[in-house]
């Protein structure tokens, strides 16, 4: 289906979510009576005791509804209703503030042109039973929206809940972003093996999109060598990469708000073979975690599969020794694989709703042995997660256990030979489909 199309049923639906909201809050009188809600885009910020404007980045609430990324914007859903567009466009010389209208979105929506946010305050119901949802809650107070319905947690949960479930236009913004991104993290590998430094090969990644660093949904992680083991390394060193054998690197990019997000690991030939070794099986049984996807699973069972292999990688390079069963219980690959398998992926690189049982909002917390897992639900047709198993070679866990009863299962020799090669991170985005998966990094489509 065309832009158009998927869209128009994607409009219905988030609709239909916000209907039926209020209906059943109401009904199960989990929350008080609520006539409509109002979601705001967010207010721009400057940085403390300065006038230089922080990014701005959109509520993802408000762009499920509208790909317009732009402050002070609006959306008015009430049942039964077309909703409210209310598009404030101050007239300023300063800043360039035109809202571009696209046919394929705005025929949905009734538009209001407003000169300024507060002049929403003549276009809301005359209950003021408004929920407001968005971070600006001083501006709700002044519009005369009543704090018991700011950012009404029953509503927001049933919200977060259901964001969980992407639409087909949802899905095809993700596939388009993994795309884009592919073709960025090839100029990328290209910029390593061309020597290229951190800050090289980040400004590769961007060119080959025409990006800024604010298009990504995310800073870039780009780490060679030892920072690979820093999990979100952050700079961008300048120095030459003549002499770096391992680039890391964790980059993604945005489509109508929707984002991808990818990692791939890349070696020389020249680094030590057990690395090479690791890194080609690290591939292998990432692939096997990404196959084992399917509606019902529970998410959790695939993070315990990424610590069964890590420990099978390193029994199998003898990088430790002793009996697996002692190993899993003294829990040592998390020495090695110390973060999550990945979480929900949409409007947001870290996707709302990842601890929710159910659309009330009870919690469905990470086990007990995995307190980094940022999602424990059952895998749900129209799910978008990430699946990112890691094996790192990280000073600050494994240094303390040199002289410990753990420590005596370490190879130490070899740790110390792989350390400077920081480590291994394959991320892919998947989509749970009706009877399996869709890999949306390894199968892109080719335009949404």
């Amino acid at each position: 289906m065309d832009l158009a199309t998927l869209y128009a049923e994607h409009i219905c639906h988030v609709q239909g979510v916000y209907e039926r909201a209020l209906e059943d809050l109401a009904k199960e009188a989990r929350a008080p009576n609520i006539d409509a809600a109002l979601i705001h885009s967010g207010s721009e910020g400057v940085y403390f005791a300065d006038d230089r404007h922080v990014p701005f980045e959109a509520f993802g609430h408000f762009l499920h509804w509208l790909p317009v990324a732009r402050p002070d914007q609006m959306i008015l859903a009430q049942p039964g209703q077309r909703p409210k567009y209310f598009q404030v466009v101050p007239p300023d010389f300063w800043y360039e503030q035109t809202v571009e209208i696209e046919d394929w979105w705005a025929r949905h929506f009734d538009i209001v042109k407003l000169e300024s946010p507060g002049q929403v305050i003549d276009h809301l119901p005359e209950t003021r039973r408004v929920a407001f949802l968005g971070e600006n809650l001083g501006f709700a107070s002044d519009i005369g929206l009543p704090a018991y319905l700011h950012n009404e947690i029953h509503l927001k949960n049933y919200l977060d809940f259901h964001r969980g479930i992407k639409t087909p236009y949802e899905t095809a913004q993700i596939r388009e972003a993994n795309r884009l991104a592919l073709v960025s993290h090839e100029a990328a590998e290209r910029a390593f093996h061309e020597r290229g430094s951190e800050w090289d090969i980040h400004q590769a990644y961007l060119s080959a999109n025409q990006m800024i660093e604010h298009d990504s949904p995310y800073a870039n992680i780009v780490a060679l060598d030892r920072k690979a083991a820093v999990l979100h390394y952050q700079f961008k060193r300048r120095e030459s990469g003549k002499d770096s054998q391992v680039l890391l690197i964790d980059a993604g990019c945005r489509v109508r708000g929707y984002c991808s997000d990818i990692t791939r690991t890349y070696a020389r030939d020249s680094v030590h073979p057990v690395f090479l070794s690791l890194l080609a099986k690290m591939d292998e049984r990432q692939q096997a975690m990404c196959a084992m996807v399917k509606p019902g699973i529970p998410y959790a069972d695939i993070h315990q599969a990424a610590h069964d292999a890590v420990l099978d990688l390193l029994l199998e390079h003898e990088i430790v020794h002793g009996d697996r069963e002692t190993l899993e219980a003294q829990k040592v690959s998390k020495l090695f694989f110390p973060h999550g398998i990945g979480h929900l992926l949409g409007l947001q690189v870290h996707d709302v709703g990842g601890y929710f049982k159910d659309e009330t909002g009870a919690l469905a917390p990470p086990p007990e042995e995995h307190k980094t897992l940022r999602l424990n639900r059952k895998m749900l047709e129209g799910m978008v997660f990430t699946v990112e198993p890691g094996l790192y070679f990280i000073p600050v866990l494994l240094d303390p256990e040199r002289e410990s009863e753990k420590g005596k299962r370490l190879n130490w020799s070899l740790i110390d030979a792989l350390t400077p090669y920081g480590g291994i991170r394959i991320e892919d985005n998947i989509l749970v489909t009706a009877n399996g998966q869709d890999n949306l990094t390894r199968h892109p489509a080719a335009s949404a």
